[in-house]
């Protein structure tokens, strides 16, 4: 008998020191109060409401009072509360060290790096919480910035660009290009690769995957800022594509391409691609395609404005230039197809070879654009839930598999708490319609009071 209880104390001295345990790993909760919601889906906020996060989570998010009295909590005071921003086309190794795609070449990785760091602090801090990054990336920073070692964005790396020889990525010296060239610098650097034929292509995708590429990108058509492509040329078959789109589909993640003209566009999506990134020379035929089999467009108006001509690079009368007024022309009835048949968009600056302030710019103009044309809702659609929505096409290779651009229960808690209320003015969010000739101006916004990835505090003025 006397061993009985021994037994039985011992086995309430480990109920309680599991108890103990358990309430000293209870997750941090934060409660926001007096906020209306934005939840990212729907375009009337919810008015007075209150939002608890749990450690990386959101747990509820209600207009009734929610009891969490071991809370840090924090009043709102009537301003909106949102999902982060997500860019799904960035260019975080190609932005801020060179001027031109040639500049690659002889680029070093500890400018690149240390220059994408620089990048990646930038974006969060003008409250995008999560990056696509659409050429040059593997997941090594992605891992850093995981670990809070790097402050930035989730990032979705999409490894090296593969592009045809001739095509909008090959950004090879003469001497590299010719035949017997040796390995090239922005090969080494795993920036961007030349890749012809189908086997070429698999291999490219693969090594990719190998990098920590979560997604694979692919360019199918010429590009206007490039210098050995015609913006009409065609640089890869349906054939030469699908390789891709296979090699992607075998780790359960997908392909996107850069394609503007009609033509391969139409050349993608009958490859299988799921995800078009500019194709703003569409026909209505290809836009109301689009639209029907839920494909997602990364749609970028800032790069289609007349402003772009004020650029050096794209003058009147230069070879980018030439190119810029061709697509323009070509896509005069963009606005109209997109409100028309209202096919699925994802937000994209598509930010590259400029300098630090260059960019910001860049992104505040391109919000300022995309809302001119489709409105403020639209705008906001883009860069949260619909962002989330491409975020999830990378399958069981989601580095971050929980709903992402959302305010619901079980979201990553992603936040963005702003003054005032972005459905009606976006200049809360750093919108303007100014861009080559905005004033350079300095890290975040002061309308920006917290920002919150994943559950943790990057920024709190409202203590």
């Amino acid at each position: 008998m006397k061993q009985l209880k021994q037994i039985a104390v011992t086995a309430s001295a480990f109920v309680f020191a599991a108890s103990v345990s358990f309430a000293q790993d209870a997750l941090p909760q934060t409660l926001f109060t007096n906020v209306h919601v934005f939840d990212g889906v729907n375009e009337a906020r919810i008015e007075n409401a209150s939002v608890l996060v749990e450690g990386n989570l959101i747990k509820e998010v209600s207009t009734d009072a929610i009891d969490a009295p071991d809370a840090t909590v924090i009043d709102g005071d009537g301003r909106t509360l949102m999902p982060g921003l997500i860019d799904s086309h960035v260019h975080l190794n190609l932005t801020g060290l060179f001027t031109s795609f040639g500049g690659a070449e002889y680029a070093n990785w500890d400018g690149i790096g240390a220059m994408a760091a620089a990048n990646a602090r930038d974006y969060l801090m003008d409250g995008y919480t999560t990056v696509r990054d659409a050429c040059g990336q593997g997941d090594a920073m992605k891992k850093l910035i995981d670990q809070d070692i790097i402050v930035g964005p989730r990032v979705y790396p999409s490894g090296a660009c593969i592009g045809p020889q001739s095509g909008h990525t090959d950004w090879r010296s003469p001497r590299a290009r010719a035949e017997g060239g040796p390995v090239t610098q922005v090969e080494e650097l795993n920036l961007a690769v030349v890749a012809d034929g189908v086997d070429e292509i698999r291999a490219a995708a693969r090594r990719n995957l190998s990098f920590g590429a979560t997604q694979i990108k692919l360019t199918v058509g010429g590009g206007v800022s490039s210098e050995l492509d015609p913006l009409w040329s065609v640089g890869y078959s349906v054939e030469e594509i699908k390789a891709a789109v296979d090699a992607a589909a075998f780790y359960d993640t997908y392909v996107f391409v850069h394609a503007y003209t009609d033509e391969t566009v139409k050349l993608a999506l009958d490859a299988g691609v799921k995800v078009i990134d500019h194709g703003q020379m569409v026909t209505e035929e290809t836009v109301k395609r689009m639209a029907d089999e839920g494909i997602i467009w990364s749609l970028n108006t800032a790069g289609f404005s007349p402003i772009l001509f004020e650029h050096p690079n794209f003058a009147p009368g230069t070879p980018a230039g030439i190119k810029l007024a061709v697509a323009q022309d070509q896509s005069k009835d963009l606005i109209e197809l997109v409100k028309k048949y209202k096919p699925k968009i994802v937000h994209n600056v598509d930010t590259v070879l400029s300098t630090l302030d260059q960019g910001r710019a860049h992104r505040d103009f391109e919000k300022y654009q995309f809302a001119d044309w489709f409105g403020n809702y639209a705008m906001l659609v883009s860069a949260t839930s619909a962002g989330g929505e491409l975020a999830q096409l990378t399958g069981q290779r989601n580095p971050y598999p929980e709903k992402l651009g959302v305010i619901e229960e079980g979201a990553y808690a992603d936040i963005l708490i702003v003054d005032g209320n972005p459905l009606e003015d976006l200049s809360v969010l750093g919108a303007q319609p100014k861009w080559f000739d905005a004033e350079p101006r300095q890290e975040g916004f002061d309308t920006i009071r917290v920002i919150m990835k994943d559950g943790k505090f990057y920024k709190n003025t409202l203590e």
